[in-house]
């Protein structure tokens, strides 16, 4: 389950503030930004294929808790 790691570590990442100069502009931040997109994509378009569907689906009908993030369920 690559893709769950995945998703762990980008929350992770959003998380955590940036340590950065206090020279950087607002590029730096721009292209902070556009590598968090792309993760984020990349992360939706994983959720999106058939076998994460499949794990959320057993997961799913065990009730497992590992559906639950931050409230909300799958």
């Amino acid at each position: 389950m690559i893709w769950y790691k995945q998703i762990e570590q980008i929350l992770i990442e959003s998380e955590q503030m940036r340590k950065e100069a206090d020279d950087s502009g607002p590029l730096t931040e721009l292209e902070h930004w556009k590598r968090m997109s792309a993760k984020f994509n990349y992360i939706i378009e994983q959720i999106k294929g058939p076998s994460c569907k499949a794990v959320i689906n057993v997961l799913n009908i065990a009730h497992s808790k590992l559906l639950k993030v931050q409230g909300l369920v799958f």
